[in-house]
């Protein structure tokens, strides 16, 4: 008996359960039952008890499914054999999609018990009286992975892809907080090209490299435009689950002795890419958003001459002027755009330091906006430091000349209250009140702990709020009423600080009264 291979069963149904053990006799041929499992969770445990050395699974299971079962158990015991019940009718998504290492698997619809013995056969050695490890085909996964790491294939190896799903393929790359921990949008997205037939499987890569994982997409090239149009429309829909990091999308290729070269020249470049657009559901190449002018570049001579002039004001506003431009510009080397604002920083102070300006507080915090930049992920947390960097240089430079503000912040206040509707701007309160614009930001920042142009926002669209709950004005035309000359913009902006549409939040309002 102890000869005899030990396997563990896994599925929730337990009718099931019980008719895989009760379809051959199991130690005839040469196998034990030694235990059974409802889900992932329950299994993992059995096998870490009982060494099996086979495992069949079910993939649908509550709790840890069988995708993550089968990658926790050959994470720990590679040698356990695992064969795959599933109920999806495609023979490639099985194989392309699940393959963390499994010997094989099963249609739950065919299981019975002469097509349970052809398989076991198929993974077991000869002599069932005498278990022995043996060396298992290499999945398709090692090879992709192979390719992508830049080592080129054995013969035996490209042989073995003659076995694989054959046509056309893309390369999708997903970063680990889009794939929200799982295969979760990969299956649901799998699904979605299966209903109309656009697709034949989905190869998994995971951890290419760190936090970044890669799918291959394997579809007849007839599908092409249908491929790409529903990932577009798939990774927009997607876009809740996760942090936002854009999905990143290779060309089609026919070959997948292409597929280094793909994700080198396409998929690597697009991830590059991605550190400029965070907030994009997806960069596909060839469908990449149109490039600006390239600007000049920075002229620090300039820029220090104007600071030794004491016009700060100028010398800001043209730093704030590049840096738009810069972030604009997906094409630039990531290291140079954040050595750029790293060099403009330390210069910054070292300048103000020699014209006698306060710069303690500064020459401490230069350190963390160092590390705050060159660990930014995504353009928007790297300038987020460099803009609080000028902030504070703006405070510098104006305390000693303009200390005490001509206006207070009730008049501020009371101006924009019966005046929001207007096209107000901080030029145009700076004016009115007689005031430094750009010193009014800061001051205005400073003393209401929100910047001008969001205290605005939140004051039109409280006003329009009020409007639509108590009239039945179009939206549009609430939309101009509360200073808004454009109704797109104004649904942009009341969605971001409300969480819906003004229309929906007019339906709800309703219904509440």
């Amino acid at each position: 008996m102890e000869d005899l291979y030990r396997v563990v069963i896994v599925d929730d149904e337990m009718l099931i359960r019980q008719g895989i053990i009760n379809y051959i006799d199991w130690e005839s041929q040469g196998f034990r039952i030694v235990g059974e499992a409802s889900n992932g969770k329950e299994a993992l445990q059995l096998v870490d008890e009982l060494h099996p050395h086979l495992l069949i699974t079910d993939i649908v299971m509550p709790g840890m499914n069988g995708i993550e079962l089968v990658k926790a158990v050959k994470e720990r015991h590679p040698s356990v054999e695992i064969i795959v019940l599933s109920s999806f009718e495609n023979f490639d998504y099985v194989r392309s999609a699940f393959q963390f290492g499994i010997a094989d698997y099963i249609l739950k619809p065919k299981l019975n018990g002469e097509e349970l013995i052809r398989t076991l056969n198929r993974i077991s050695p000869n002599t069932a009286d005498n278990p022995v490890e043996y060396e298992k085909d290499i999945s398709l996964e090692d090879l992709l992975r192979k390719k992508l790491e830049g080592q080129e294939w054995t013969a035996e190896e490209e042989e073995k892809l003659q076995a694989f799903p054959q046509g056309a393929y893309t390369l999708l790359g997903l970063t680990e907080t889009r794939r929200n921990g799982g295969n979760s949008a990969l299956i649901s997205l799998h699904q979605k090209l299966s209903e109309e037939g656009a697709i034949k499987g989905i190869e998994w890569i995971a951890d290419v490299e760190s936090d970044f994982n890669v799918a291959l997409l394997i579809y007849d090239s007839l599908h092409t435009a249908a491929v790409q149009e529903r990932l577009v429309r798939f990774s927009d829909e997607y876009e809740g689950v996760g942090d936002r990091a854009p999905w990143v999308v290779s060309a089609p290729f026919f070959s997948l002795k292409e597929v280094g070269e793909v994700y080198r020249d396409q998929v690597i470049r697009l991830k590059e890419y991605a550190f400029y657009m965070p907030e994009a559901p997806i960069l596909m190449e060839g469908l990449l958003p149109d490039l600006e002018r390239k600007e000049r570049p920075f002229d620090l001579s300039g820029f220090i001459d104007r600071f030794k002039q004491r016009k700060f004001d100028t010398a800001i506003q043209n730093l704030r002027r590049h840096l738009d431009a810069l972030t604009s510009d997906y094409t630039l080397d990531i290291f140079e755009f954040k050595s750029w604002m790293e060099n403009v920083i330390f210069n910054s102070i070292v300048l103000l330091g020699n014209m006698k300006y306060p710069v303690d507080d500064l020459e401490t915090l230069k350190y963390e906006y160092f590390a705050v930049i060159n660990e930014a992920g995504n353009v928007n947390d790297a300038v987020a430091p460099f803009y609080d960097f000028l902030e504070k240089v703006q405070v510098v430079v104006q305390e000693d000349t303009q200390r005490e503000c001509p206006t207070d912040v009730q008049r501020l206040l009371q101006y924009i209250e019966e005046h929001y509707a207007e096209p107000l701007s901080l030029t145009t309160l700076a004016n009115y009140f007689h005031f430094n614009a750009s010193y009014l930001s800061t001051y205005f920042s400073t003393h209401l702990h929100i910047g001008f142009s969001d205290y605005l926002n939140k004051v039109r669209i409280e006003k329009a709020k009020r409007l639509l709950e108590s009239t039945n004005t179009p939206v549009s035309e609430v939309s101009e009423q509360v200073g808004y000359s454009d109704p797109s913009y104004f649904g942009k902006v009341f969605k971001r600080l409300v969480g819906s549409s003004p229309g929906k939040y007019r339906k709800k309002a309703m219904a509440a009264n």
